[in-house]
């Protein structure tokens, strides 16, 4: 859902994400971060080497609407890290839980460096 689209920006991160490599993964308890690295031999066209976040995806469980979110961050053009976070609720839900997604208001986030 964080990709979806036709814009061509969303189109060649998707592309990035099928040939990312997982690098690294934490599980803080109030959330999760995935590292990415997509292999340097992919394009960036140079309108798309931009830095920035989409997070317009938040998840409802056990009926608390947007208890958890996702932001996935794009360094330069590239996929660099999905972050899923805790907002209504303590602790980031055991595995079997059910997570209802819903996109949520905004959807690219301006880089704050």
């Amino acid at each position: 859902m964080l990709l979806s689209g036709d814009e061509e920006v969303l189109l060649t991160l998707r592309e990035q994400y099928e040939r990312a490599v997982i690098v690294s993964e934490e599980d803080t308890g109030a959330g999760f971060s995935i590292r990415y690295q997509v292999d340097g031999t992919f394009r960036i066209r140079e309108e798309f080497k931009a830095t920035f976040q989409i997070g317009d995806i938040d998840g409802e469980i056990d009926g608390i609407d947007g208890a958890v979110g996702f932001v996935l961050f794009i360094k330069d053009g590239y996929l660099t890290m999905l972050e899923g976070y805790t907002n209504g609720i303590d602790k980031w839900p055991e595995m079997d839980t059910e997570i209802i997604l819903h996109n949520a208001e905004c959807c690219l986030m301006q880089s704050c460096d």
